[in-house]
């Protein structure tokens, strides 16, 4: 059976492109990581704002303002394979025209995807390749969060 982990990030909305709120990326290139579930959503003050969340395949690791260390979903198994970073100074890059998920979400939602059985979202085992989870809005700068769960 797979080893699952989690990992939790947090950056201010941005205008387009939008700020990384959760990267998650290779150390190695010794595994295919495969996610499974990934929870967005904004923590700033109530209000009516669209904004827009997008899931992309990142290739390299921008400048990290902060690394989050994955935990384990069961206490018994290794650190993780897979590294996360979050409040990026730089952004992560991204491959051009590779969102697996673009959802528009009003400010007041969380918003939650569950893979289908066998629907994960399975990345290269190539070091510095992940996904990233960035937040998006033209003019607010509230925190937005974001959760991914994977397995190696």
């Amino acid at each position: 059976m797979a080893r699952r982990y989690a990992a939790t990030g947090l950056n201010a909305c941005a205008a387009s492109p939008g700020k990384t709120a959760c990267n998650t990326f290779q150390t190695s290139n010794t595994i295919r990581p495969r996610f499974f579930d990934i929870i967005f959503g904004s923590d700033g003050t109530p209000a009516d704002n669209a904004l827009r969340f997008r899931v992309s395949r990142s290739t390299a690791v921008g400048t990290e303002g902060t690394g989050v260390v994955p935990v384990a979903l069961d206490s018994a198994d290794p650190a993780a394979l897979m590294d996360s970073s979050e409040g990026h100074s730089a952004e992560p890059t991204y491959t051009a025209a590779t969102e697996v998920l673009d959802v528009p979400l009003n400010q007041r939602a969380t918003f939650r995807w569950v893979c289908a059985p066998d629907g994960e979202v399975i990345c290269p085992a190539t070091a510095a390749n992940g996904l990233g989870v960035a937040a998006i809005h033209a003019s607010y700068v509230g925190n937005c969060e974001a959760v991914m769960h994977w397995q190696e």
